[in-house]
């Protein structure tokens, strides 16, 4: 883990998600670090809170003075904020970047709809997931694909949908998130 947390393009906000499984980690294994693990989280968490976040704009900060989905994704889900922010941070993110451009995964789209959860608006995370999945349907899936853009039915990261998977293990997380939030 990085002691140092560079402010740019290049800096992968998973770090926050990984320090908080790794502290919930230390404790249920008992690590006597633990306080360690706790020290960095603290220290992660306001350099966000301090450096990253727009109380302005809602939302957390890409580069300069862009803004994407992923950063705002990533904060809620490590509970950077408190509930309330994280609410006003998603509902600002609905607002302001969807629809959702240039993500074509259900993998990135699971932790969209999750940090919608957790944000406690559940019926705009239902919503997603009819507008997302809903549409592999509406095309005649009876699996759930790796790769899609609903604005591009024939996308594939790998050149040619042919090689694409149509019945990919990451892309049926609506059966966990309906599970774990309804």
């Amino acid at each position: 883990m990085q002691d140092v947390f560079e402010d740019g393009p290049k800096r992968d906000r998973r770090l926050w998600l990984g320090d908080l499984r790794l502290q919930a980690l230390a404790k249920i294994a008992n690590d006597k670090e633990i306080r360690k693990y706790q020290d960095k989280l603290t220290l992660i968490s306001d350099y966000a809170k301090n450096n990253l976040y727009n109380a302005e704009k809602n939302m957390f900060v890409t580069n300069g003075d862009e803004y994407n989905i992923a950063s705002q994704v990533w904060m809620v889900l490590a509970h950077v904020m408190d509930d309330e922010t994280n609410q006003k941070i998603m509902k600002t993110a609905i607002h302001e970047l969807f629809p959702i451009k240039n993500i074509a995964t259900p993998y990135m789209y699971h932790h969209i709809v999750e940090a919608i959860f957790e944000a406690g608006l559940k019926e705009e995370a239902v919503q997603l997931m009819k507008d997302y999945w809903g549409k592999m349907l509406s095309l005649g899936a009876d699996t759930y694909w790796e790769a899609f853009d609903p604005d591009q039915t024939d996308y594939s990261p790998y050149g040619s949908p042919i090689v694409n998977s149509y019945c990919h293990e990451w892309s049926c997380t609506p059966v966990y998130l309906l599970s774990k939030y309804m």
